[in-house]
């Protein structure tokens, strides 16, 4: 981990690290598994009239809740860096949960989620091996 001071930061020998792969997976396999608990068994009206999970799905609205900011860090990650460990934990999760969402279901909301995963997966070292072949070639 390295420490300017004494903050923590992202910073490129943060992206290096191999940690990323398994961080993405589970945090994408996290939002996943909530979404399809929403998809799954729809929402309702709650208290203050937005939508809530629907009983026996409480579980799944939470995880959907909580993994939201961490799969927006590690999605982002994975799509901006030049870094291969969270592009591959992009294209590992992706595979790996749009091969779960198909087990669950084939309603058009699955075939939705299945295809945004799989673009993502293939998308993100798509980008840092144009990324890094941008960095090698010589200026004009």
């Amino acid at each position: 981990m390295s420490r300017r001071g004494s903050r923590w930061t992202l910073d490129e020998e943060n992206w290096s690290q191999p940690w990323w792969i398994p961080l993405t997976a589970v945090v994408l396999a996290a939002l996943i598994w909530g979404l399809l608990g929403l998809v799954e068994g729809g929402c309702r009206t709650g208290a203050r009239g937005g939508c809530v999970a629907a009983e026996g799905y409480r579980l799944n609205g939470w995880a959907f809740f909580i993994a939201a900011v961490p799969a927006y860090v590690a999605v982002g990650t994975g799509l901006v860096t030049d870094r291969w460990p969270p592009a591959l934990g992009l294209t590992l999760g992706g595979t790996a949960c749009a091969a779960y969402t198909l087990t669950q279901g084939r309603t058009p909301a699955h075939w939705a989620i299945t295809g945004a995963l799989l673009v993502l997966a293939a998308l993100a070292p798509a980008l840092t091996w144009w990324r890094k072949r941008q960095a090698a070639s010589p200026p004009l």
